[in-house]
């Protein structure tokens, strides 16, 4: 049976953006019988909100006095029912624990059914993100909580649920953490709705941003999380104003957040973000080798300024690392330095000569350590024969904690640390 493509299959595909209808401005008895009947009755639509917003969220004069003539206005679901908030899909990924081609997969499959916005729509969800914003604003300076300005600010750009207030309630029970006010609280709650809704529409821009980097080292799931991270900044501070498409803006948060994470986690030498960031440029145009074994040294001089011995040094840093502790056998046993220890025990050192330093590493371990910490180092570095053992396996066989069995080993390492334990085992250096 031939075997599909999962690329081609209909369900990743990305659901087609809509254009919607542009949203119009009331004319201003419009506006007046709109704001008179929403105060009487109470209530006022979101696209009646959109249609008001058009002229008051200009300056942050006018979006006052649109604040003061909507106090105590519910706003309700738009009356029109292809809204932008209509649309409804929760994430569920399923077990967790397969392979991470197949969890990205399936999260990549329910961020492309979700439909994109367009410049409209984008525009409008900005609108009622700072119109929602602004209320909580207003709800906080009302209640008179007392917040420090931190705070404050933390709770305008993440709403009422983030760290800064909950890390607060935990540590006291008393104003202004644990008992926001309701208006607070549903100010909040509308803020974090809308904002949620605008993130979701948009992970497909950090889904396309993660792919093109996944040739770099870095797993997909981590540059996803990293790039959702920026995409939400990327919500909280789009200026609607500037008449920049949001994929545009919330694209360069994602791609700088990417690159900023491989830079960080690619290699074991840390290079600077820009100078990472030229080499990539300058391979996209062809002016360096794909291959760094490839790359010549007064080409990467010339193109970087500097001299031939800090090119050498910059070419040294391009290349890939490996841990010696990773395993390459199925069997998960095996690693490169347990294999590289044993070939050199085997012909690198007779017999006699090994028996002695055996003796001699016995001998230092009781005359410096603790039992308990003569067992800890010696199951952990394979002393005696045997295999090493994990920190889990050692703290299990002992019934202590991981965590425990990690600090006496740090203190055990701390005690053989002495010069004059490496001066007795110098001969065998």
């Amino acid at each position: 049976m031939k075997r599909r493509n999962p690329r081609s299959s209909s369900t990743h595909r990305q659901a087609p953006p809509v254009k919607s209808d542009p949203v119009l401005a009331f004319s201003p008895s419009e506006r007046r019988t709109t704001l008179r009947e929403a105060r009487e009755a109470g209530v006022l639509s979101y696209d009646k909100l959109d249609r008001l917003l058009i002229e008051s969220a200009v300056t942050s004069t006018k979006m006052r006095g649109l604040l003061r003539s909507l106090s105590g206005v519910e706003i309700t679901a738009s009356e029109r029912p292809d809204d932008m908030l209509a649309w409804r899909e929760e994430f569920d990924l399923g077990p967790t624990g397969g392979a991470e081609s197949d969890l990205f997969n399936r999260y990549a499959d329910q961020v492309r059914r979700l439909p994109r916005l367009d410049r409209t729509q984008e525009h409008v969800m900005a609108r009622r993100l700072e119109f929602a914003r602004e209320r909580l604003r207003v709800a906080l300076d009302a209640a008179n909580l007392g917040l420090d300005e931190d705070t404050r600010q933390t709770v305008l750009s993440r709403g009422v649920q983030c760290d800064p207030v909950d890390a607060a309630r935990e540590r006291t029970t008393s104003l202004p953490y644990r008992d926001f006010t309701d208006e607070v609280l549903e100010s909040g709650a509308e803020y974090n709705r809308l904002r949620d809704h605008f993130v979701r529409r948009n992970l497909y821009l950090v889904i396309g941003m993660s792919s093109a980097y996944r040739t770099y080292g870095v797993p997909m799931m981590d540059l996803i999380q990293e790039g959702n991270g920026a995409l939400i900044r990327a919500v909280e501070k789009y200026d609607w104003r500037k008449d920049v498409r949001f994929q545009t803006y919330g694209a360069f948060w994602v791609r700088q957040a990417v690159e900023r994470m491989i830079t960080a986690n690619r290699t074991m030498v840390r290079v600077p973000n820009y100078v990472q960031q030229k080499m990539r440029r300058l391979r996209r145009e062809g002016k360096l080798p794909r291959n760094h074994k490839d790359m010549d040294a007064r080409d990467v001089s010339k193109h970087f300024d500097t001299s031939i011995e800090a090119a050498f040094r910059l070419m040294e840093t391009d290349r890939a690392s490996y841990s010696l502790d990773v395993s390459f056998r199925d069997d998960e046993e095996g690693s490169l330095a347990a294999s590289l220890a044993a070939e050199e025990v085997e012909r690198g050192m007779p017999g006699i000569e090994h028996e002695a330093l055996g003796r001699r590493i016995d001998d230092a371990l009781k005359e410096h350590l603790t039992e308990q910490e003569q067992v800890i180092i010696a199951q952990r570095y394979g002393l005696n024969g045997s295999k090493p053992r994990t920190l889990d396996q050692i703290g299990e066989s002992m019934s202590v904690s991981r965590e425990r069995i990690r600090q006496m080993q740090v203190k055990a390492l701390d005690k053989l640390s002495k010069p004059a334990l490496l001066e007795d085992l110098k001969d065998f250096l």
